[in-house]
């Protein structure tokens, strides 16, 4: 039983019990709730007994040492962006987009050949493309999740990652990282433009992820585990070969993006093909935004509906109004199922403006390397479009939470005097043993 402290002028800090002053730490009716560490728990984790009797929060497994606060998910409140910023009348006026010479069609080659300097029309193929590479170039608060889904094989999950990536990465430069969250083997590696040699993959960054997202990382000492590409973005590869004992799971993706999120700030997730795996149900509740590749055709519809279904059902259903709709006519699609289609995933919840479309492009279905450069015109202003309306709705997510807090503890000073044999005090315990003087 804790005594009673002294009371009056009989009250000193030599004499009165540290748990006098501190009224938490005689507090034995439960034991306290640390908030972080149930946030920290896994969705199906459920509380162990501790051996005081008592129930206490399990945290999240850290088996790759990147540490409880770098897996915490950060939270944010909401916030209104027209608050952010009320001195309108500063602002600049909307840029002109028909500004600068045509380059484009008759008007850009006359202006090429005779050296004019003709404006594209207001509603052409040109300004409408550079009103999209505004959108691209948009800022995006902290760091933004894009999963690209499809649980159906075949359906475009690698060549819409790539090309999301590219784009982002020729239009924002550095900062953007597309990476391989298959289980075991993903192609992500094999259809980026470039490779490195050493071909270092996710495991690699595993193995030093415990240091790559620590406080003392150096700026760029990721960069020696992603394959830097000519478009800026980089490429976290998956393991292709079939020698690892285990598969990339719930940790494992944890601490990647421990480690991503330290050191970029848009991060594309190209997603296996199990919607029962750890790895894409972690993709998923990790994301501001989903992505969906869907070529025109009914077996790939009823997955894709299956799937969308399947996430609102485990209380994701958020996710939709975040969800873009790719479609994409192949020469073995059926174009009168499109309307049907587009009417079934608006009753999911699907945005009436989040569809849209992408060409069928031979050079992308081939299999080998994707060099954007090399890519037709037609095909990269698609892919631009595509882009913009990702980047549009990734921004609204996004701009829900626009402010990112950290909560790293600061001590308090501690004082004592030169030659004293008091007990260091804190600044509270001073200003309560003063008042009980």
């Amino acid at each position: 039983m804790t005594s009673r402290p002294p009371q009056g002028d009989d009250a000193s800090p030599v004499d009165t019990p540290i748990e006098a002053l501190d009224p938490v730490a005689s507090y034995e009716a439960e034991s306290a709730v640390n908030l972080r560490n149930q946030r920290l728990r896994r969705p199906d984790t459920a509380a162990a007994p501790s051996g005081n009797g008592s129930e206490d929060c399990d945290l999240t497994p850290d088996p790759y040492g990147v540490g409880q606060d770098a897996l915490a998910a950060i939270e944010a409140p909401g916030v209104d962006p027209e608050t952010l910023y009320r001195a309108r009348m500063f602002d600049r006026t909307e840029e002109d987009l028909t500004a600068e010479p045509a380059t484009w069609g008759l008007r850009g080659r006359l202006n090429a050949a005779l050296g004019a300097t003709m404006r594209p029309k207001h509603l052409s193929a040109e300004v409408r493309f550079r009103q999209s590479v505004g959108v691209v170039q948009q800022p995006l608060p902290g760091c933004s999740v894009v999963s690209v889904i499809n649980p159906k094989g075949g359906s475009g999950n690698t060549i819409t990652s790539v090309m999301l990536g590219a784009t982002f990465g020729k239009h924002r430069g550095q900062g953007v990282t597309v990476w391989d969250a298959c289980e075991s083997t993903g192609s992500l590696g094999d259809r980026a433009a470039r490779t490195t040699e050493p071909e270092l993959t996710v495991w690699d960054l595993l193995g030093r992820a415990g240091e790559l997202a620590s406080s003392s990382a150096v700026s760029g000492s990721l960069n020696a585990f992603l394959r830097r590409q000519p478009t800026m973005e980089d490429i976290l590869a998956s393991d292709n070969s079939t020698t690892q004992s285990r598969s990339i799971g719930w940790d494992e993706c944890a601490a990647v993006m421990a480690v991503l999120r330290r050191h970029r700030d848009l991060i594309i997730v190209d997603t296996g093909n199990n919607p029962l795996a750890d790895n894409w149900q972690w993709a998923v509740q990790h994301s501001d935004a989903l992505v969906v590749p869907l070529p025109l055709r009914m077996d790939m519809a009823k997955q894709v509906y299956q799937m969308l279904d399947g996430i609102a059902v485990r209380g994701h259903g958020h996710l939709l109004a975040s969800t873009v709709v790719v479609t994409c006519v192949t020469p073995d699609s059926s174009p009168e199922l499109a309307a049907m289609i587009y009417d079934d995933l608006r009753d999911l919840g699907v945005p009436e403006g989040n569809f849209v479309d992408a060409p069928y492009e031979p050079a992308l279905a081939r299999g080998d390397r994707i060099n954007y450069k090399d890519l037709p015109a037609s095909t990269l202003e698609a892919y631009t479009n595509v882009t913009a309306l990702v980047a549009d709705t990734l921004g609204a997510a996004r701009r829900q939470a626009a402010f990112e807090y950290s909560d790293s503890f600061a001590p308090e000073p501690m004082y004592r005097h030169p030659g004293s044999d008091l007990p260091q005090l804190s600044q509270w315990e001073r200003r309560r043993s003063r008042r009980g003087a």
